[in-house]
């Protein structure tokens, strides 16, 4: 089934486009491949001009919108169609300007409707709970780790000095999570507040790759810009690609690297994709990521380090956007103050776009028929 010609579906990044036509078992995009991003002009073919030809268009993780992309969507959408934002305002702004969501919310002027009902866990869950708390600026009450965990979401200790915390996420991955059934090479998500430091995404992909994808005679590996890729490893898009179609955000294995014609093939889901070495800077190490980047993804599992030194990029949405990436069972590494910090901690700075005190300047919009 087609979603052109009634409905679109789109989404900010390549991972949560691909989520998104997971769930609804319809093509989804991003919002460039939607509004047909050329790479020549630099500039979007839809337009007031040339608006998009569906009926409704729904957008998921609006919280990720930026104030161009998000104009340049509105500009697209002809004046007898309709726009459902779909998003969560307690995560992560937008990287870019703006507050699209908050301040769309935030005026009274559009119709809005709040899910109450969460369906990515049970809702017995303790990710739910402890997600709830933490948006009350409420110490999480999380279950210290145990071989016999009760509870879906874990605190593990991790020791004081960070090698304690690196050494207790390569104990987790390699006999705690087995032990549970999961697959650490396909379940297993490690994400990260920063990059830098013992308990970063650079050090810890270093660590996680010897441990996941050991050296072997079998495994061909290279080294470009200071990082070494070997086969079976996981990666990351980092860009937009639209020669290849491949996006933001899109996690995949390294199957081949042929030294020979110097390329590198990722698996991304059920296709391939061929780099040129000259193009490496596109992907990187993903066996751990920056919450910031799993934005619009779900693991079933998620092992979160979460430590003083990370002091800088603590806040209570950082928590609660990693926290409530896990589908099956949440690890936050570190020590309870360094929670707490976060917990209490809004560390947003405000957003001056005056978009919420224009919308309140106009008449309200129709109520949206069920």
């Amino acid at each position: 089934m087609e979603s052109v010609g009634l409905i679109a579906l789109a989404a900010p990044t390549g991972r949560s486009a691909q989520r998104l036509s997971e769930m609804t078992a319809l093509e989804a995009k991003t919002v460039h491949r939607l509004l047909e991003f050329d790479p020549r002009s630099m500039a979007f073919k839809r337009n007031t001009n040339n608006p998009l030809p569906q009926k409704a268009i729904i957008v998921d993780e609006a919280s990720m919108l930026d104030l161009f992309l998000a104009y340049s969507l509105i500009k697209a959408v002809p004046e007898e169609s309709q726009i459902l934002f779909v998003g969560d305002i307690d995560q992560l702004p937008s990287v870019g300007p703006g507050s699209i969501l908050a301040d769309l919310i935030n005026s009274d002027r559009v119709p809005v409707i709040r899910l109450t009902q969460v369906f990515r866990q049970a809702q017995s869950s303790a990710i739910i709970r402890n997600a709830h708390q933490i948006n009350r600026a409420q110490d999480p009450n999380i279950e210290p780790i145990s071989d016999t965990p009760n509870s879906d979401c874990l605190w593990h200790a991790g020791g004081h000095k960070l090698e304690h915390g690196v050494q207790a996420i390569s104990e987790l991955i390699t006999d705690f999570v087995p032990n549970l059934g999961f697959n650490p090479t396909i379940d297993v998500q490690v994400l990260c507040p920063m990059s830098g430091g013992l308990v970063g995404t650079r050090n810890l992909n270093n660590v996680l790759q010897q441990l996941m994808n050991p050296p072997s005679p079998e495994k061909i590996e290279i080294t470009r810009g200071g990082t070494l890729f070997r086969r079976g490893d996981r990666v990351i898009q980092l860009t937009n690609d639209y020669q290849r179609e491949v996006f933001n955000g899109e996690l995949g294995f390294i199957t081949v690297i042929d030294t020979e014609e110097q390329e590198v093939i990722v698996q991304y889901q059920e296709r391939s994709v061929t780099y040129d070495y000259a193009d490496l800077n596109e992907i990187a190490l993903a066996w751990s990521v920056t919450i910031h980047k799993s934005q619009g993804s779900e693991y079933p599992v998620v092992i979160m380090p979460i430590y003083t030194q990370h002091y800088v990029m603590l806040s209570r949405n950082l928590l609660y956007t990693g926290l409530t990436r896990a589908k099956k069972l949440a690890i936050i590494v570190g020590s309870k103050k360094a929670i707490g910090m976060a917990v209490r901690s809004v560390n947003q700075k405000p957003r001056y776009t005056q978009l919420q005190q224009r919308l309140m300047q106009v008449a309200l919009c129709p109520t949206v028929s069920p």
